[in-house]
Order: structure tokens, then C-alpha cells, then sequence
């Protein structure tokens, strides 16, 4: 009889959904870990016989699922939460560039490792503050990539010069730095801007793992035209077509010398402007599979088309004020285009969290609503829009998304003994309806248990929770910000 091989983690008797191509499923299952990585998936019995583990968890009454993926957040957003006026909006970009130190970036980079770690989101993208990226320095990037990957999770960092044409603050071209001598205005121009964001990618691809990398973050690549409600804009006009279609093609250029993702946003009209000032190729030119975009809300059909050719990725933004400004991302007319379409957060605020498992009800209700036809999004395939399709549309679909062999072992189980899994009828509709970050009982990244019931590996949530509490009231003391009267609701 052969001995059974030795692993590092097995988690047993679970209910497991590998979200594979074929949406294999195994209702008492296994999943075997060595070395990071997923060495055998099926059914318990078989998988006990097979190997004996170091470390065993037991998933009995847990769904077993691959992590969740979120394609689109903000750095900064989780320390200004609460502070949004229907009328005057929040302070996100002015006390960004203006109040906050590397430390600051840190606590908040903590507080959101714990919401996504506590919520078994393992990976995400997040953009170093509100449009655009705070790139006079590195080092508020840096400490938002390290923070991450010291508490386990995966992290894409977004960076990118301001827009010139729509830079979103008042004041773009200048930040003030502090450190222990107080505050120095420093001003900064696009090109130092890039050349920071530039420096930030290089220094993440030469760290040690792969748990944080960078990616180009520019904030419109077509510009934008579209109105924003705050802050109003001059629209891109056909003068300006030379100028955004050479930063367009500079952005593509530099992305396929660095072999990083495009990220950026598209509303209406951005895609349309670029057929028309810049031409079919070579539009078609600066996209493709490797240039994920923010929101996609009120696409034309010539747009969707364009997009979709060039087998764009998609992060659609069910929680939006967007939603109301421009009408709902065509996430279906995208999918059946080609384009690769997902499901994300925005988060951290002014009314959304880092919990991604909200969201995939409210992008359900939405299409519902968009097409009148409460047959279209099939749950199974709005799980994959935070799994498998998101690993997709960060490249890393040979690494993540699904439970199968040879992939990272970037797991979460959900405990279906809450009431509003009982009884269990249908696991994906109900994790889609009623499953939340609340749910979550043990989170897995490349083998390593981060998550365990309350118990957090690499961090202490009070010490995370106090961090985060003082560096804000640094900031709002900075930033002369009445957090009680400033943004009452008068």
C-alpha cells in the first residue's frame, strides 16, 4: 500500500466550489496545499487516504471557495469615511494631497488589509488615493504596497500622473509633504509625476515575493467627457486629440516595456472620441486584454464593440454615484462583445466598503433592472466576476481565481450556519444574496492561514483599528476639518 504523501494544509469536508471552467463542485471536499500551492482537489475521502498534513482545518458547514478578487479600490478612502454631504461631497482629494504623511498611507493600508482579510478578499487593485494617484513621492505607494503584503494579502498599486485636461483638485500640480519638522509645499509637474509612478513600479517588481506589484494608473486615457458633479471640467475637444492620443500611446508603450496592466476610467464618450479623433486602429492599438477599466458606465454601442474587440477587462462599480449621473455599466452587452467583465468595490468609501460580497447583489439588481429580465446573471457567473474572471482580467488566471492543481493556494471558507444560509437551497444564489464579509470564518494566501475564526495572523486588529485613529485626527487637525459640523446634513 502506498504511504501517503505529506502536505502542508489540507482543508476537509467542506462544500467546495473550485469555479474552474466547468464549475466542478464537491459537496463534501478537499482541498491538499504544499508549498503554496494547490496539489489535489476532490472528494475528502479520497484526499484523506492520499496525503496526511501538517496543518488540517475542518470546513464542515463552510462553503470552500477561491479568494475574492477586487479589480478597482482607492488607497486613502478608509480614513475619511462618514465624511460626505449630498451637496459639497467629501475632502478625499484636497486632504490627500495636502494633510497626510507616508504614516498616514500606512494606518489606512492597515485598517484596509484588515476590512479585506476580515471580508476573504485576497487580492485587489488599489489606486494610491482619489483620482489621480498621490505621485510627488514613492513613498506613500510604497507604504500602501508593503502594508498590504505584511499582513498576507496580494495588492496591484495603481499609479499614474494626474490628468492634464482634468486633473481633480483645484490645486494639482502642488502637494505638501510632512514629516517631523511640519509641512513644505513642494509643486511637481506630469513628468515628475510619471517619473515617480515609474519608480514605484520598478521598485515593486525587484521586492521579494509576489504578494505586491504595480500597475500604470493614468486617470482617463481618452480623457473625460463626461460632467462631474463637484468638479467641473472643460470636456476634451478635437484640439486636443494630438496631445491625449500621444499620452495614450506613451501609456501603452510604457506598459508593454514594463509588462504591467493599464488602469484607468471610462464613462460615455471616452471610447467614441477616440474613433473619431484618433481612428479605429489605432485606438484599437492602445487597448486590449491588459487594460482594465473603472466603472464603463453609459457606453454606446460602438463603444461596447471597440472595447470588447480589444478584449478590455471591465471593473464595474455596482455602488456608484455613477449609476445615477450616466445610467449602469452594460455589464452584459460588454461580456457577449468579448470584453472581460468584473465585479469591484470602489471601495473604501464615502458609501461603500471593502466587503465585495455586497456588491455582487447590487450588480445583479442592477442588470435586472437594466434589462428588465430577472433571468440574466446567473449567480454561478457573478461569483466568477470576483474569482476567476477578475484573475483574468489581472493577468493571473494561470495563478488565481479557481481551486485547482498547480494554482496559489488563495482560499476562503464561508460558514453556512448563519440563518440566512438556512436552509441551503441554492449556495451560489444564496452567497450572492445574502452572504457577506461577516460570513467568513478562515482565509488562505498561498498556503499561509491569515483569517482563522477572529484570529489574525499578521495583524492585531486593536493596534490596527488605534493606528488608524490617530493618524486621521493628524490629518483633519492638518487639514482644518471639523469632523462634526463640516459635513453635517443641514
Amino acid at each position: 500500500m502506498t504511504p501517503p504523501e505529506h502536505v502542508d494544509l489540507m482543508v476537509v469536508h467542506g462544500l467546495v466550489l473550485t469555479m474552474d471552467a466547468v464549475g466542478t463542485r464537491h459537496d463534501d471536499g478537499a482541498v491538499a496545499v504544499r508549498n503554496g500551492r494547490i496539489v489535489a482537489v476532490g472528494p475528502s475521502e479520497e484526499l484523506e487516504r492520499r496525503f496526511v498534513a501538517s496543518r488540517t482545518i475542518d470546513a464542515h458547514d463552510q462553503a470552500v471557495l477561491p479568494g475574492l478578487i477586487d479589480t478597482y479600490t482607492h488607497a486613502g478612502h478608509g480614513l475619511v469615511r462618514g465624511l460626505f454631504h449630498p451637496v459639497h461631497g467629501w475632502p478625499a482629494g484636497a486632504l490627500y494631497w495636502h494633510a497626510t504623511s507616508p504614516e498616514w498611507w500606512r494606518a489606512e493600508a492597515r485598517l484596509a488589509a484588515l476590512e479585506r482579510t476580515r471580508c476573504g478578499v485576497t487580492s485587489a487593485v488599489v489606486i494610491v488615493g482619489s483620482t489621480p494617484a498621490r505621485v510627488d513621492e514613492p513613498a506613500y505607494a510604497l507604504a500602501v504596497a508593503r502594508a498590504h503584503a505584511d499582513a498576507g494579502l496580494r495588492v496591484v498599486v495603481g499609479v499614474g500622473p494626474p490628468d492634464p485636461l482634468f486633473p481633480h483638485l483645484d490645486d494639482a500640480w502642488h502637494a505638501t509633504r510632512w514629516d517631523a519638522t511640519g509641512p513644505t509645499r513642494v509643486p511637481f509637474d506630469y513628468e515628475s509625476a510619471l517619473a515617480v509612478s515609474l519608480d514605484v513600479i520598478h521598485t515593486l517588481a525587484g521586492g521579494d515575493g509576489d504578494l505586491a506589484r504595480g500597475c500604470l494608473a493614468p486617470p482617463y486615457l481618452f480623457g473625460r467627457h463626461v460632467a462631474h458633479k463637484l468638479l467641473p471640467r472643460r470636456f476634451p475637444t478635437a484640439s486636443d486629440a494630438a496631445s491625449i492620443g500621444r499620452e495614450a500611446e506613451r501609456m501603452r508603450s510604457l506598459a508593454d516595456d514594463l509588462g504591467v496592466l493599464v488602469h484607468t476610467h471610462m464613462f460615455h464618450g471616452s471610447v467614441a472620441y477616440a474613433l473619431e479623433h484618433l481612428g479605429a486602429d489605432a485606438t484599437a492599438a492602445i487597448l486590449g486584454p491588459d487594460v482594465v477599466i473603472a466603472h464603463a458606465n453609459g457606453l454606446a454601442a460602438a463603444e461596447v464593440d471597440a472595447l470588447g474587440s480589444a478584449g478590455c477587462s471591465i471593473a464595474t462599480v455596482p455602488t456608484t454615484h455613477e449609476n445615477l449621473w450616466y445610467g449602469f455599466a452594460p455589464m452584459l452587452d460588454l461580456r457577449d462583445a468579448g470584453a472581460v467583465v468584473t465585479i469591484s468595490s470602489d471601495g473604501a468609501a464615502p458609501y461603500r466598503s471593502l466587503d465585495l460580497w455586497r456588491d455582487l447583489g447590487s450588480a445583479t439588481w442592477n442588470m435586472w433592472h437594466r434589462h428588465h429580465d430577472q433571468a440574466v446573471m446567473a449567480p454561478e457567473s457573478v461569483l466568477r466576476m470576483v474569482t476567476s474572471d477578475a484573475a483574468r482580467a489581472l493577468g493571473v488566471a494561470h495563478e488565481r481565481g479557481s481551486l485547482e492543481c498547480g494554482k496559489c493556494a488563495d482560499l476562503v471558507t464561508v460558514d453556512l450556519r448563519a440563518p440566512h444560509f438556512t436552509p441551503l437551497t441554492s449556495l451560489e444564489y444564496q452567497l450572492v444574496h445574502f452572504g457577506s464579509g461577516a460570513d467568513v470564518h478562515t482565509v488562505v494566501v498561498a498556503g499561509e492561514i491569515v483569517k482563522r475564526g477572529e484570529v489574525f495572523t499578521n495583524m492585531e486588529p486593536d493596534t490596527v483599528r488605534a493606528e488608524a485613529v490617530d493618524e486621521s485626527r493628524r490629518a483633519f487637525e492638518r487639514a482644518g476639518i471639523d469632523t462634526i459640523d463640516a459635513y453635517r446634513w443641514r
